[in-house]
């Protein structure tokens, strides 16, 4: 094995990545980018010697959760972001949530644990949207 990947003398061993922060990352180029971009392109941007099966990965991960949107069926394949790091974050929780069978119980537990100013936070939210007799999902994107 050689002294790289072995962590050897003078080498730094390669850190893990988080949970989504590849994803993360990734959302994050595709927020730089002015139009729809190419995977090799946000391969490019972010270095770290990431191969494009790996890019292609985590864009057909954020298609999957709904957090980028791919035009065209042939080649190329263009990326755009439908969400950034705080939208990804929010469609997680919604499906967690939606996974629920006591959705009322979930909540008021999460609102049970927030911090005051979160708290105030989301109540003034809650009131900028105004009522929402139907409880069904916004379709607004997030960016």
């Amino acid at each position: 094995m050689d002294a790289e990947r072995a962590g050897g003398e003078g080498e730094t061993p390669a850190r893990r990545r988080g949970q989504g922060e590849l994803e993360a990352q990734v959302l994050s180029v595709l927020g730089e980018a002015s139009e729809p971009v190419t995977a090799a392109w946000v391969q490019e941007r972010l270095g770290a010697g990431l191969s494009y099966s790996t890019v292609i990965t985590i864009l057909t991960r954020l298609h999957a959760k709904q957090a980028v949107t791919r035009t065209g069926r042939g080649r190329p394949v263009l990326w755009e972001p439908v969400a950034n790091e705080a939208g990804l974050a929010a469609l997680r929780m919604r499906r967690l949530l939606d996974k629920q069978s006591d959705r009322d119980a979930v909540l008021s537990s999460f609102v049970s644990v927030l911090s005051s100013h979160d708290e105030d936070l989301l109540r003034s939210l809650l009131a900028e949207s105004g009522p929402d007799d139907t409880g069904a999902p916004s379709d607004r994107p997030e960016r």
